[in-house]
């Protein structure tokens, strides 16, 4: 027997031809004042939107949050239909809880590859922490890399794929004071960086390489990582791991999110262009219609 939603579902997607993605959830704010993070307005890509923010288990609970962003549903006259914040990442709350608790999406990843396909890139990179995990890069004791040559020192620079050339100069700087060089000493490092690898492209493509391979969370997000995402400044990490002649690799695809994940808003990310590159490499780890584990 089906749900009732279901059928509202079916009733309610027949008239949507634009499906708005907006910031914010839960929020009083009106949908109107907004910013639109995207948009889906193809008869292809509403289809798509409506099979995975539809498919999954219908739930009793209602989540307490507020949410991060929200799919206003309009018919051909821009009349809203129907709106669905989503919670976490994994779960759509449809109108405010009235029609049924949390829907646990049956493929999260399908719809955070849909949405950065069609402007909005932060649900897909959120997702960089638990595909850091899935790849066993968690943080032990020391959260930072140290300085010095001891067992947590300057040989994890070669592990982490640190490019050889600036492994001298990291050698005697912890990871956390690697967020706090000043802008001198970046700068020489990224001047060795040039004369190491003239080419722009496989210059950024090591830096996600590096990028990709720091532990979650402190390195990654407060320690060497900060120096990374600085060093890209400048540089086009999308077009980059696009102009490479083999495919993205795990680490290469997580460096992408993260960077993307913490790319200033200023900054035009091409998330048709991110979501082909990190695809595969996370569709290895969640199959088509996986969840997270």
């Amino acid at each position: 027997m089906r749900h009732p939603v279901e059928e509202w579902f079916d009733e309610t997607w027949a008239r949507a031809r634009l499906v708005q993605v907006l910031a914010g959830g839960e929020q009083t704010v009106p949908l109107d004042a907004r910013p639109e993070l995207g948009r889906v307005e193809s008869a292809g890509g509403l289809a798509e939107l409506r099979a995975l923010s539809t498919r999954g288990d219908i739930t009793d609970d209602v989540c307490r949050c507020l949410g991060s962003l929200t799919l206003a549903l309009r018919d051909a006259e821009g009349l809203l239909l129907a709106r669905a914040s989503l919670h976490g990442g994994d779960a759509l709350l449809w109108d405010g809880g009235r029609r049924c608790g949390n829907l646990e999406l049956g493929d999260p990843l399908g719809l955070a590859l849909l949405l950065a396909r069609h402007g909005e890139v932060r649900t897909l990179a959120h997702f960089s922490t638990r595909f850091a995990l899935a790849l066993g890069l968690r943080e032990g004791r020391p959260q930072f890399r140290q300085a010095g040559h001891g067992p947590h020192g300057a040989g994890l620079l070669e592990s982490r794929g640190v490019p050889r050339v600036l492994r001298p100069e990291l050698a005697g700087v912890s990871g956390h004071d690697c967020a706090r060089l000043p802008e001198a000493g970046v700068e020489r490092l990224r001047s060795l960086l040039a004369g190491w690898e003239p080419y722009e492209h496989r210059r950024a493509v090591a830096l996600l390489a590096w990028l990709g391979r720091l532990p979650e969370t402190m390195e990654a997000e407060f320690g060497e990582g900060v120096l990374v995402r600085t060093l890209l400044r400048g540089l086009d990490p999308v077009a980059a791991a696009c102009d490479t002649s083999l495919p993205v690799d795990a680490q290469v695809a997580l460096g992408l999110l993260r960077w993307a994940g913490a790319a200033d808003e200023a900054d035009a990310v091409d998330g048709m262009m991110l979501a082909d590159l990190v695809e595969p490499a996370l569709r290895r780890v969640w199959p088509a219609g996986g969840r997270f584990g």
